[in-house]
């Protein structure tokens, strides 16, 4: 009798663990997924031409569209373009 109780206990406590780990599955695909979708701009050479001419004089200057951390993970992306504001940063 003992020994079908160490299952059930061994049982009980997988189940109890799945749940844990399926809820915080759920949890992060819905964190990770509800972001507020942001319009793709087909890259074309139209496309980069308008931006580069929409581009501020000063490049390092954070646009009026982001924060200032925002534009400096931007900028970390392009290291080769952004050199210097990267070396100013820091």
């Amino acid at each position: 009798m003992e020994r079908y109780l160490g299952i059930e206990k061994i049982s009980i406590t997988a189940l109890i663990l799945l749940a844990i780990i399926g809820f915080a599955w759920s949890v992060t695909s819905f964190l990770t997924t509800s972001k507020i979708p942001v319009s793709r701009i087909e890259n074309t050479p139209e496309n980069f031409a308008a931006f580069k001419a929409a581009e501020l004089p000063d490049k390092c200057q954070t646009p009026p569209d982001y924060t200032e951390t925002d534009w400096l993970d931007h900028m970390s992306h392009h290291p080769d373009q952004y050199q210097e504001c990267l070396a100013q940063a820091r």
